[in-house]
């Protein structure tokens, strides 16, 4: 199998290259398509990943490599979340929507244009999953799905819902007082059930463990009545100062 794959401008997580957790999503679901399995994929990113740029997507033996020229950029396998515990839905939805007016990356901010958690993207443009660390471990984050990331019959689609589960990640896994950018490394996550348009949701995220620079990390997405969407596992690669 050879096909290519374009990250258009807009689905940036630094300003210039794209976001982990949805270009993860999109490789996903290409590695889905080829290989069949449960739905649970392990996305390893290797290097930054071009914008507007077309990528040569080969399957090679059990995996499905992504390669701008001789650069491998990111690379799919099967994975697995059922090692992953994920903390209840929460029950207080004023802190939920709370979030949504403090949380997230402003004005100032490396990731002010995230196509996840920046608040400078628009209501309909960005993904708006807003959220903070907590100090103690663990992030609570709020998002609200759009029409304008949704299929013909209303449901999320499963590339943004990646998306949702990145960001947050590193608000838990990451010291508050700690101010270097973390990159997403590697994501493995599963997608149970696609929240429609305009039904609130909430990301929790937890800390997971830490070596070295390398910080790890669990997230799981909830609708407001409590369903588990998708849940997720991320390694975060915190850069040097």
């Amino acid at each position: 199998m050879d096909d290519t794959l374009t990250i258009k401008a807009g689905f940036n997580g630094p300003r210039l290259s794209g976001n982990g957790g949805y270009v993860a999503g999109l490789l996903a679901d290409r590695y889905t398509s080829a290989f069949g399995g449960n739905g649970a994929v392990e996305i390893t990113l290797r290097a930054p990943i071009p914008i507007e740029t077309p990528m040569n997507l080969v399957r090679e033996d059990v995996a499905m490599m992504m390669r701008d020229g001789e650069t491998l950029i990111c690379e799919a396998r099967a994975g697995s979340v059922d090692h992953l515990e994920p903390p209840k839905p929460p029950v207080d939805w004023n802190e939920v929507l709370h979030q949504d007016a403090v949380g997230g990356c402003g004005e100032g901010s490396d990731f002010q244009w995230c196509l996840v958690c920046g608040r400078s993207r628009a209501v309909g443009d960005g993904l708006r999953v807003f959220g903070s660390h907590s100090g103690s471990g663990t992030s609570l984050s709020c998002y609200v799905p759009h029409a304008n990331h949704a299929d013909g019959d209303g449901r999320i689609k499963p590339e943004f819902l990646w998306g949702t589960l990145d960001c947050p990640g590193a608000w838990a896994a990451q010291d508050p007082d700690d101010i270097r950018p973390a990159l997403t490394g590697r994501m493995t996550a599963k997608v149970f059930d696609r929240p429609r348009v305009g039904e609130r949701c909430a990301i929790v995220g937890w800390r997971i463990g830490a070596e070295g620079r390398k910080l790890y990390s669990g997230t799981a997405l909830y609708t407001e009545s409590g369903r588990l969407c998708a849940l997720g596992h991320c390694t975060w690669i915190v850069l040097k100062e």
